[in-house]
């Protein structure tokens, strides 16, 4: 099933009549070099082509070839070469010279090293002009979106913009569930942290929101950084404060359309379908959840969220 489990959404404009596939092709991915760690390339999205379009919206695939040569193998091999040659010398080997010697292994051992392709898919709506990545990690996007700048020269891109502070409004949709958008309502988990210390965070999962629990929680001057969602019965996701969709998931009535498409009988016409199915789900969740924001977050300035740092806990409750 054609499907992205996470996306992170950016504004693009480009020339209707420029060739992407063309562009891409150029860049295509090669082999990873013998002494590199990685190189980046565009691979075919679906049999053979760079890009697969259907119903308003280009599927496009960036490729990652990366070098396997973990640290703790060259630390190893490094170590015994330094007691080899001190046993040699007959003293310690000064930093420096270990340092250059650490260079000089990695060296020769990447051209020896596997190579590890990833593959990372990313939508261009050609009718709501958003470049949708699969990604959770703004780093992993970033390296799409620099390659795509480089590979077609005009193409403007930029993060989605919305207005108001999310985290307000998710203690806002948690406290009275009533002020969701239409078509969307609560699932059962949400991540929340603490204002005075953006070390300390809460997972709660499995609540039945809103939740006496969370509510307190709250109510005792905690922030929302994430909720879970579902939108129309169709898709539950988890909403990040940054507006990143993570965990996207297809609920039954999805599944049920994603297996009808499974029936058609040639696999061009299951590729077409399949690529009309998602981006539409998409294109039209977004659609209402950026309406639904624009007509009901909270100003910008009624909150500082601060950059959340790894610490976690579960709910205390």
């Amino acid at each position: 099933m054609m499907w992205f489990n996470n996306a992170l959404i950016y504004q693009y404009e480009l020339d209707e009549s420029t060739d992407i596939a063309d562009l891409l092709s150029q860049d295509a991915m090669k082999p990873c070099p013998p002494h590199a760690r990685f190189i980046y390339g565009w691979l075919p999205a679906i049999a053979g082509e760079f890009v697969h379009e259907a119903a308003g919206t280009a599927l496009i695939c960036m490729g990652k070839e990366e070098r396997l040569l973990p640290r703790g193998v060259i630390n190893r091999i490094l170590a015994e070469r330094i007691q080899a040659l001190e046993a040699q010398r007959g003293y310690a080997i000064k930093r420096a010279e270990k340092g250059q010697m650490a260079e000089d292994l990695e060296f020769e051992l990447l051209p020896k090293s596997f190579c590890l392709q990833k593959r990372t898919l990313a939508l261009l709506d050609t009718v709501s002009k958003r470049l949708i990545i699969n990604a959770a990690s703004s780093n992993q996007a970033s390296q799409l979106t620099s390659l795509l700048r480089k590979s077609v020269p005009g193409i403007r891109i930029e993060p989605l913009q919305h207005m108001g502070n999310l985290s307000v409004l998710f203690a806002e949709w948690i406290t009275n569930p009533a002020s969701l958008p239409a078509n969307f309502q609560l699932a059962s988990d949400c991540l929340l942290f603490s204002l005075d210390d953006d070390k300390k965070r809460f997972n709660c999962k499995g609540y039945e929101l809103p939740a006496e629990e969370i509510l307190t929680l709250l109510s005792q001057g905690l922030a929302a950084a994430e909720i879970s969602i579902i939108w129309n019965e169709r898709i539950q996701f988890t909403l990040t404060h940054e507006l990143t969709f993570k965990r996207l998931k297809c609920m039954d009535y999805l599944v049920d359309d994603f297996n009808e498409v499974r029936q058609l009988d040639e696999e061009y016409e299951q590729q077409d379908a399949a690529l009309t199915l998602l981006s539409g789900e998409f294109r039209s969740l977004m659609d209402d959840l950026l309406a639904g924001i624009t007509a009901t977050a909270p100003a910008p300035d009624q909150i500082a969220i601060p950059a959340l740092h790894k610490t976690e806990e579960s709910c205390p409750f």
